[in-house]
């Protein structure tokens, strides 16, 4: 019987061109946008594990030679927003779920995200939020899905979890969850595969 439905957020819950945030962001703060898109792809594993925290980024930001008298935060997520589409379909979906089952999220990533993902409230949507950059592990470390099962105090076949990362959905199966990889906006067929599983 499953008990829980785990969903990742980027890819399935919205869909984000972090690249032209990066750029705009850069721009809008008096930097090249290649140090900011450098930035983000050279410590892409210190910036997920939250070893690079929020203010660590402002800060290397400033010293780049950002403008030191903008609030950055507020910059980058008037920019995010501008460049973020949300699953809207699909959040109808996950709030018709919450009435049977326990809905879970899963997901890799940094602070200045997480910072967009309150923005938009996007964790009221969820019973429980396991996030890489606090728990300072990341997908597809088998200890990471554990959390999730820990925290909705299930089995691992008492699991679902949804991701659009092959590598990622591997992870998941490789400790007996079951899996659905989902296409972005595909949700009848999302739902096609829950109902095999269901």
């Amino acid at each position: 019987m499953i008990k829980t439905i785990i969903f990742d957020i980027g890819g399935v819950i919205t869909k984000t061109d972090f690249k032209k945030i990066y750029s705009d962001f850069a721009l809008r703060i008096g930097i090249s946008p290649e140090i900011v898109i450098n930035y983000h792809k050279e410590k892409v594993e210190d910036l997920l594990l939250g070893n690079i925290t929020l203010d660590d980024f402002w800060k290397d930001m400033r010293e780049a030679g950002g403008n030191p008298d903008l609030d950055y935060s507020a910059v980058w997520i008037d920019e995010a927003i501008k460049n973020r589409e949300i699953n809207n379909e699909l959040l109808e979906i996950i709030r018709k779920l919450r009435k049977s089952y326990s809905i879970g999220t899963l997901t890799n990533l940094t602070f200045s995200r997480l910072i967009i993902d309150e923005e938009m409230n996007l964790y009221s949507h969820f019973d429980y939020a396991i996030l890489s950059c606090k728990e300072h592990l990341k997908k597809p470390d088998p200890r990471f899905y554990q959390l999730a099962l820990t925290q909705a105090s299930a089995q691992p076949n008492e699991a679902i979890f949804v991701d659009d990362k092959e590598e990622h959905i591997t992870g998941a199966q490789q400790i007996g969850i079951h899996t659905i990889t989902y296409t972005y906006q595909e949700n009848n067929k999302f739902l096609e595969d829950l109902n095999k599983i269901l």
